[in-house]
This record gives structure tokens, C-alpha cells and sequence, in this order.
């Protein structure tokens, strides 16, 4: 059987605790101009992340839809000669300068 002291506990709960201000709140701080340097370094290569992240997203979105958009075509002209169809292809009107 474990027992637990309540000594420790009730010494936690009469010991009253010093409250610190927020850090926004404290005394401004001056930051050494070799720390401003490190944290634009640090924005720029957020920034190059940020810009690389959209990028692939981007590439990403847009094989996708290719990919669909041929996946689409694809099952539509199976399902054409599936049927029996002879013209499942679409023909591509060209316009000719003797075609009137």
C-alpha cells in the first residue's frame, strides 16, 4: 500500500509564489546588432522556405489536374469503344484556306 505524504503538499499550497510580469511587459531589452543581423538572416531563408513550399504546392495542384484531366479522357474513350462506337475519337477541326 503507498502512502503519500501530505506534508510536501500542504508546504506547496502555504508558500505563496512571487508573480512575474509578462516578458512584454518587462523593460525593453537592447538587442545587440549582431542578433538583428541572425534573426534577418533567419527571415530571409523563412521567406526563400515559404517561397519553395509554394512552389511545390503549386507543381503539385497542377499535375494533379493533369493527371485528372487525362484520367477523365481516358475512361471516356474506353467507354466509347466499349460500347461500340466507331468515331470515339474527337476530330480536331482544323481550318483549311480550300474549305469553304
Amino acid at each position: 500500500m503507498n502512502v503519500i505524504p501530505l506534508e510536501r503538499a500542504r508546504a506547496r499550497l502555504r508558500a505563496p509564489r512571487r508573480i512575474e510580469p509578462p516578458s512584454a511587459l518587462s523593460p525593453v531589452r537592447i538587442i545587440a546588432p549582431s542578433r538583428i543581423a541572425d534573426d534577418e538572416e533567419e527571415d530571409r531563408l523563412r521567406m526563400r522556405q515559404n517561397l519553395a513550399a509554394f512552389l511545390v504546392i503549386i507543381a503539385i495542384v497542377t499535375a494533379g489536374s493533369w493527371l485528372m484531366a487525362n484520367l477523365q479522357r481516358t475512361s471516356q474513350l474506353r467507354a466509347c469503344l466499349e460500347a461500340g462506337h466507331r468515331n470515339c475519337l474527337q476530330a480536331q477541326h482544323l481550318t483549311s484556306p480550300y474549305r469553304r
